[in-house]
């Protein structure tokens, strides 16, 4: 299976997993549909818990990120639910970007890990204060340096809050070159992904 392969299966499973959230709000869960990567630097990786909270049991882990042809790949996850600051996933990978190797489960089921240490690519280009675009836009998130313009990809994303549907609250900062410039970000965006080698579509 290739990587578009499995990319383009990843979005039709997220889909299928929106079509419910009357039960993921019986629960206090907002549901989602969302892929992102682990941003732990533990070498021992992620852990991922049986619910939202920092002392429930762990059942599983997400590794740390792989090195692959001189780059390092961090494990993606599936994301469709949030609460109070975790995300649910219902599945793990590793993705070989260089020589397409088969995709490398690590975790499948459900479980929990803290949106501290999850990250992902953003492409819009503004921040709303709410997961719709018929809300305020907090932040533009594009513009120029003394270097030239920047885009939505610039943004480093330090943590995901929640989750909504396609919509994501991110925290964030502008950061171009290994220098982050300006202040800290904190919105609502959508048209995300987890594609760790180039922009999205």
């Amino acid at each position: 299976m290739t990587v578009r392969t499995r990319l383009n299966a990843v979005s039709r499973l997220a889909a299928l997993l929106c079509l419910a959230p009357a039960a993921a709000a019986a629960a206090g869960i907002e549901a989602c549909a969302i892929t992102a990567w682990s941003t732990d630097p533990d070498p021992d990786g992620l852990n991922v818990r049986a619910a939202p909270a920092a002392d429930a049991p762990v059942i599983g882990n997400l590794p740390a990120a792989r090195e692959v042809g001189g780059m390092r790949f961090a494990t993606e996850v599936s994301i469709t639910g949030s609460q109070d600051g975790w995300l649910r996933i219902s599945e793990g990978w590793v993705l070989d970007y260089i020589f397409d190797e088969p995709i490398d489960i690590v975790f499948s089921g459900e479980g929990w890990v803290s949106g501290r240490h999850l990250g992902l690519r953003l492409n819009y280009r503004h921040l709303h204060a709410g997961p719709s675009a018929d809300t305020a836009v907090v932040a533009k998130m594009t513009g120029s340096l003394d270097r030239g313009r920047y885009g939505p990809d610039s943004i480093l994303v330090q943590r995901i809050r929640a989750c909504r549907g396609d919509w994501v609250e991110i925290e964030g900062v502008l950061h171009v070159d290994g220098v982050s410039h300006g202040p800290d970000l904190r919105g609502w965006t959508t048209g995300t992904c987890s594609n760790q080698v180039t922009t999205c579509p």
